[in-house]
């Protein structure tokens, strides 16, 4: 709470004009690193908030040269602390019936919302190469970090699976409202491309009844590797290169991107794969110098 207080030199402006735009702020707090901030705003349909993040880049960078500030949507700028996400909350209702969540049958999560986890789930690693696109994205896709402030847990997802409340599983079914939230997401994704995925894959899912499988309602990062053999858990893509070669035989990514984009962005990816690896980072340089 001091945190948001002191920052609100700052955050008066921003606060101003998103309510003038109606976007219904509901959050703006300070979150668990330093100078991380974290916002949150109220449903619309796909393609406007599309374009809601895209401009609230924008705006973001413009209020912070004003404050002669600097800003980064860079997921993971620092080690040993807490990666930037942008945890992508959704749910669907049928065309025919408009305003009804069809991930709710008014009691409880309903078969559509069950449905599409499984359809979110055949095609994980796909969506995870265009929802966390960077090389920079997967350092924070880890399930421990010393040095945190709050203790070593990351709180990032690691595996393809879902709970209810599970803030430790990719996929996750709050406690507070029927939305499915995809934890595996950050702020260098191409968001037309991301809701587009996502909602191909969750569609899919309802269209064809695929099954997801027992939810996960335990904590992931004390699970041992033989366990999530046992259970089927796969593990969320380690690096770029595995969720691109994941992209690149995926059927569906095809069909929502189309070939062009798809090859497109497999051939940008790629070359920023080869790039990367052409750096020697400090940590390189600190761990084998001397030993070697």
């Amino acid at each position: 709470v001091e945190h948001s207080l002191d920052s609100m030199h700052f955050f008066k402006e921003l606060i101003d004009i998103l309510e003038d735009l109606g976007w219904n702020l509901h959050d703006v707090v300070a979150e668990g690193a330093y100078s991380q901030f974290e916002l949150d705003f109220h449903y619309t349909n796909l393609l406007e908030m599309a374009d809601r993040l895209v401009f609230l880049r924008i705006l973001l960078k413009e209020v912070a040269k004003k404050n002669n500030m600097f800003i980064t949507f860079m997921p993971k700028p620092t080690i040993g602390d807490w990666r930037s996400g942008a945890h992508i909350n959704f749910s669907m209702e049928d065309v025919n019936k408009p305003g009804k969540n069809i991930f709710t049958d008014g009691k409880s999560w309903s078969k559509e919302s069950q449905h599409a986890v499984g359809g979110l789930m055949k095609h994980a690693e796909a969506l995870t190469a265009i929802t966390c696109s960077t090389v920079n994205s997967y350092n924070g896709l880890v399930p421990r970090v010393g040095g945190f402030e709050g203790g070593t847990v990351t709180w990032a997802p690691t595996n393809i699976t879902y709970g209810h409340n599970n803030r430790s599983a990719q996929f996750r079914l709050p406690q507070n409202r029927y939305c499915i939230e995809n934890r595996a997401a950050d702020m260098t994704m191409n968001v037309y491309l991301a809701l587009a995925m996502t909602s191909s894959a969750a569609l899919e899912g309802i269209k064809n009844k695929i099954d997801p499988g027992k939810a996960t309602d335990r904590d992931l990062y004390q699970m041992t590797e033989d366990e999530f053999k046992k259970l089927g858990i796969r593990r969320l893509p380690k690096n770029l290169l595995q969720a691109i070669e994941a992209l690149k035989v995926d059927k569906l990514a095809e069909e929502v991107l189309g070939p062009a984009m798809k090859k497109s962005f497999l051939s940008y990816k790629n070359d920023e794969w080869e790039r990367y690896h052409q750096a020697v980072t400090d940590w390189e340089v600190k761990e084998y110098l001397r030993l070697y």
